[in-house]
């Protein structure tokens, strides 16, 4: 899984498997990695492509979805 690097204030880097949507999280703060599963490509893009990759997150993401970590 390839990963950006974000350096925000929650959001240190993201991953992405298209496959098996599934997006792994890392947080900035702690450093741990938190998988969220049946993430859709668009959510993806969306946190990608945001300008506040952190209120994105809040927003879109956070309890939405299926999280392991």
């Amino acid at each position: 899984m390839n990963r950006i690097t974000f350096g925000e204030r929650v959001i240190a880097s993201a991953g992405y498997d298209a496959q098996q949507a599934v997006m792994e999280l890392e947080f900035t703060q702690t450093g741990e990695v938190r998988r969220f599963e049946g993430v859709s490509e668009e959510i993806w893009y969306g946190l990608k492509n945001s300008d506040y990759p952190d209120r994105y997150f809040q927003r879109n993401i956070r309890g939405k979805y299926e999280e392991e970590p």
